[in-house]
C-alpha cells in the first residue's frame, strides 16, 4: 500500500515538473523575459500532475490512440473546468481565462487546450509513463521514502506559503490603485507647474524633457511602493498570471491599473 501511494505520489511530482517547464516556457517566449509560472512557488505546476496520474489511473489500460486522445481530452479539460471553478470560490479570483479563444466553454477550458492535453495523455500512456515507471522502479525503497517525505513536506509549506501571502490581495490592490490615481494626478500638474514657469517660447522644446524627468521620478517611487505594499507572493502571482482577473470590477481596475504602472516602469528602467 505505502509503495503505491509513493509510486503515484513521485509520479505527481515529475509530471507537475514537467508542467512547469512547459508552462514556464510558453509563458516566458510569450512575454520575452523568464516567467516562474505556476500558483505555487516551487518548480511545479500541481494541475498537470494530478492531470497525469488521473489519466493513468483512469485510462492507463487504454492501448487505441483514437480512444485515448478522446477520453483524455475530456477527462483533463474536467479536471482544468473543475480546479479553475475552484479556485474562483477559494480566491475570487480567475487565474487563466480563455475567452478570447475559439469554442471555449466560460472561459474556462478550450478546444485547442482538449486538442493538446488530448495529445499529451495519448503519449503519456502509450510512450512516457512505461518510461518513467522503469525509472523510478530503479530507486531503492528507503530512498524513495526520504524523497516522497521530503517533497511532500516542500509541498505543503508551499501551498501554506502561497495561501497565506495571498491574503489580503484585493485591499492591497485598492490600496494601490489610489496611490497610482493620486500619483498621475500629482504628475500631471507638476509637470504643468513646471512649464507655467518656463517662458512660452521655450515650452515646446521644454515639454518632453519635464515629462521624461518626472516619468523616471515617477518610475522609482512606483517601484518603491509596490515593494513595500506588495509582498514576494502578491508580486509574483501579478506577474505570473497576465490574464488574472478579479471577481469584482473595481478590483480589476486596480489590477490593471497596477500593470500599466509596472509596464511603464519597466519600460523607463
Amino acid at each position: 500500500m505505502l509503495q503505491t501511494l509513493e509510486n503515484h505520489f513521485i509520479w505527481l511530482m515529475i509530471y507537475s515538473f514537467a508542467g512547469w517547464l512547459y508552462e514556464t516556457t510558453i509563458c516566458s517566449i510569450g512575454q520575452r523575459r523568464f516567467v516562474n509560472r505556476g500558483f505555487l512557488n516551487g518548480p511545479y505546476c500541481p494541475i498537470y500532475g494530478h492531470g497525469a496520474v488521473l489519466v493513468i489511473l483512469v485510462l492507463g489500460r487504454l492501448k487505441n490512440p483514437v480512444v485515448l486522445f478522446l477520453a483524455g481530452a475530456v477527462l483533463t479539460c474536467s479536471l482544468e473546468y473543475l480546479t479553475s471553478y475552484l479556485m474562483e470560490k477559494l480566491f475570487s479570483a480567475r487565474w487563466w481565462d480563455y475567452s478570447k479563444r475559439k469554442f471555449n466553454i466560460n472561459g474556462r477550458v478550450c478546444l485547442l487546450g482538449a486538442v493538446v492535453f488530448g495529445a499529451f495523455s495519448t503519449v503519456l500512456i502509450l510512450l512516457i509513463h512505461p518510461a518513467v515507471v522503469r525509472f523510478t522502479d530503479m530507486i531503492p525503497r528507503f530512498a524513495m521514502h526520504i524523497i516522497c517525505a521530503v517533497l511532500l513536506v516542500v509541498l505543503i509549506s508551499d501551498y501554506v506559503t502561497t495561501i497565506v501571502g495571498l491574503s489580503g490581495f484585493h485591499e492591497k490592490l485598492m490600496e494601490l490603485s489610489d496611490f497610482l490615481e493620486q500619483r498621475l494626478e500629482q504628475r500631471a500638474k507638476s509637470v504643468s507647474d513646471r512649464l507655467h514657469e518656463i517662458d512660452m517660447q521655450r515650452k515646446e522644446s521644454l515639454a518632453d524633457d519635464c515629462y521624461a524627468l518626472d516619468t523616471v521620478q515617477s518610475s522609482r517611487e512606483i517601484r518603491e511602493v509596490i515593494r513595500k505594499r506588495l509582498n514576494l507572493q502578491q508580486r509574483r502571482t501579478v506577474s505570473a498570471f497576465p490574464t488574472l482577473r478579479m471577481k469584482l470590477e473595481q478590483h480589476n481596475e486596480a489590477l490593471n491599473k497596477l500593470r500599466d504602472a509596472i509596464k511603464n516602469r519597466d519600460e523607463n528602467n
